[in-house]
């Protein structure tokens, strides 16, 4: 057993030896350490916490930290590159655009893939379409017949996949669905600077083209019985024109349209004539313009753009609306829409009589030729001109000559089929409307007898659809014998109920007077009784008595109102003309004063008097004869003047 002295000793030399310790400098910093510290900064003080605490010395790892970092940075890069290299030469991609419809197509398709309802990380949203202003439309999710009676009520959600690539199996082949937003354009929303592709393995693409095949197929069929309508307008923040879809409305029957049904077949079988393919190489092999048009004209409310719209459906075309009385519709803008028109479309040009065109060159051409006064020049003017300067030109708005080189000019467009629609014909000008521009004319008049009950029936006739599906539903529960027994009673309620609409819309179209109600008047009150056929017949004569009265009305107002402009008008002329007078006569006093004032200055100055050759003769014979009649009064005056005394001589003295 040891001693006191001895542990004594050996405390004082520890002591002695701690206190030694301390007092000497810290060693340096180990190199591993100050390297892991530059790369990540504070790693020295949490080694330090970890040794301290856990007694675990993080010196022994370094080599394998270090290690494992670079590994990491060499795998990031290399990673990178080798699916730069693999992207490049063994992969096939499909960058889809923001701005084009196809962004439209591919989203809706991705919509209802699995791997985007199962995504844990997805975007969610109520209308799939690009953020790009020219491709943003809402969509009317009442419209669409696959939804369900409860979806059609809420605002259905779609879902896609979120930012980032995602992997999915499509025909057997892997494909990558990318998602991405570039950083440039800060400014835009991030919607709108979103990027997207699709990739596979193999340098051959054609499984992305039937994918993208797919997708547009299942795109059109949302729209197949919907008439696509666009409109004209100018790109927000510049002045460049596009064209922008703005809604699809559902195709409109053709047998709706109230027209003459001669007048319809000779219209359909037209166009089918005209949008056959031998028809258009029958025009280029003749030299003619693959151009038709037509010309719609009639009083208000008589089915002019429903036609247009039929037409449009039955032929499943897309409609391009074109607003001339815009102010931005210029020759420039309406050129540059027309060149970006397809081939196969309807252009629809409504109230062409409110553009401002009427009789434009027929009325320059009837202007009487004024006589020309200096009063009517201008400071710098040579000619007084002809009178017949185009104003349309002068504004910046369209011109009738603008407009006809777009129609038809050596520019134009081909293969399109032009609608135009009037309410006055008669104010048009003649060559607006001459043969080559304007193929075929259709005119709509008020209705007539045949015209009134085809209304009626269109109103109250069961046409498909009209039955509630609850009932079908109810339906398809019943055996086959007692289905089968159903429809046929169905069958003859529905003959019976036809039979008796249309014995009611000839006594209908008895009451209705002909040619004096428009189409829309007349389908308009028979709405207000869309449930009530007889209660249609009933009030018709009182419809009939209110709508004289309305118009009567009307007419007196507006007879009232045109007698107070003309009043007015009268008065301010009256008023101008007083104004004129006061003004010359005012002139007429100031000239008078003017005038008086010259006078008066003239008579107060000395005015010397001009003598000629003639009077200054006679003044000098004058003189002559004067001067003996001098002499003989200055010889009397001297002797006058004598004393009697004699003078002296000078000689004598």
């Amino acid at each position: 057993m040891a001693s006191p002295s001895f542990w004594s000793s050996r405390g004082k030399n520890e002591s002695q030896g701690s206190v030694n310790a301390s007092d000497a400098p810290q060693t340096p910093q180990m190199p591993q350490l100050a390297l892991i510290d530059f790369f990540f900064p504070g790693f020295s003080m949490f080694a330090g916490a970890i040794s301290k605490y856990l007694h675990i010395d993080l010196n022994v790892y370094l080599p394998l930290l270090l290690l494992t970092g670079v590994l990491t940075v060499v795998w990031n890069y290399a990673s990178l590159y080798l699916w730069e290299q693999l992207e490049t030469h063994f992969m096939s991609v499909v960058d889809i655009r923001t701005d084009d419809e196809i962004y439209n197509i591919l989203m809706a398709w991705v919509a209802n893939q699995r791997f985007s309802q199962g995504a844990r990380r997805f975007v969610v949203n109520t209308n799939l379409n690009s953020r790009s202003w020219r491709l943003w439309y809402y969509e009317c999710d009442e419209d669409d017949e696959s939804l369900s009676e409860s979806k059609r009520k809420k605002k259905a959600l779609s879902y896609t996949p979120s930012f980032g690539s995602h992997y999915f199996w499509y025909r057997g082949h892997l494909l990558l669905f990318r998602r991405s937003s570039k950083e440039s354009n800060s400014f835009m929303l991030v919607s709108e600077r979103e990027e997207i592709s699709i990739s596979c393995l193999g340098r051959n693409p054609w499984i992305l083209k039937e994918l993208l095949m797919e997708a547009r197929q299942m795109y059109l069929q949302k729209d197949e019985h919907k008439t696509l309508i666009y409109r004209g307008t100018l790109k927000p923040g510049s002045t460049e024109p596009t064209w922008q879809r703005c809604m699809a409305r559902a195709s409109r029957p053709f047998s709706t349209v109230i027209l003459s049904e001669k007048t319809k077949q000779e219209l359909i079988d037209d166009v089918t004539d005209y949008l056959r393919p031998s028809t258009q190489r029958w025009y280029a092999n003749r030299g003619i313009p693959y151009r038709r048009g037509y010309m719609l004209h009639g009083p208000p409310g008589t089915g002019k753009s429903s036609l247009s719209l039929a037409l449009a459906g039955f032929f499943k075309m897309r409609i391009y609306i074109v607003s001339l009385s815009s102010i931005t519709a210029n020759e420039e803008t309406l050129a540059a829409l027309f060149a970006e028109l397809p081939r196969r479309c309807v252009v629809l040009l409504e109230d062409i009589d409110t553009a401002g065109l009427t009789h434009t060159r027929e009325g320059a051409q009837a202007q009487p030729q004024s006589q020309s006064t200096d009063d009517d020049m201008v400071p710098g003017q040579l000619t007084t001109g002809n009178g017949n300067t185009n104003t349309n030109n002068l504004t910046g708005r369209l011109s009738l000559s603008g407009l006809l080189n777009i129609l038809d000019g050596v520019a134009s467009q081909e293969g399109r089929v032009l609608i135009m629609t009037t309410n006055h014909r008669d104010q048009l000008d003649s060559a607006l409307i001459r043969p080559g521009r304007v193929d075929m004319i259709v005119e709509f008049g008020l209705a007539d007898e045949e015209m009134t009950s085809a209304i009626f029936r269109a109103i109250f006739a069961h046409l498909d659809g009209d039955d509630d599906t609850s009932d079908s539903a109810a339906d398809v529960l019943l055996d086959a014998d007692e289905r089968k027994k159903l429809e046929i009673e169905k069958a003859k309620e529905q003959a019976a109920h036809d039979a008796k609409v249309e014995i009611q819309a000839k006594e209908f179209a008895a009451k209705v007077p002909t040619h004096e109600f428009s189409p829309a008047e007349l389908q308009g009150y028979l709405m207000k009784h869309k449930r009530n056929a007889q209660g249609a017949i009933d009030n018709i004569e009182a419809f009939i008595e209110q709508t004289r009265k309305d118009r009567k009305e009307k007419q007196l107002k507006e007879a009232e109102e045109k007698r107070k402009a003309e009043a007015k008008r009268k008065e301010e002329e009256a008023e101008k003309q007083a104004e004129e007078a006061k003004k010359k006569e005012e002139e007429a006093k100031t000239k008078d004063a003017e005038k008086k004032t010259a006078d008066e200055k003239a008579s107060s100055a000395p005015t010397p008097v001009e003598t000629t050759d003639d009077d200054k003769k006679a003044a000098k014979e004058e003189s002559k004869a004067q001067a003996p009649e001098k002499l003989d009064l200055k010889a009397k005056g001297d002797e006058k003047l004598d004393s009697g005394y004699v003078t002296p001589a000078s000689g004598d003295l």
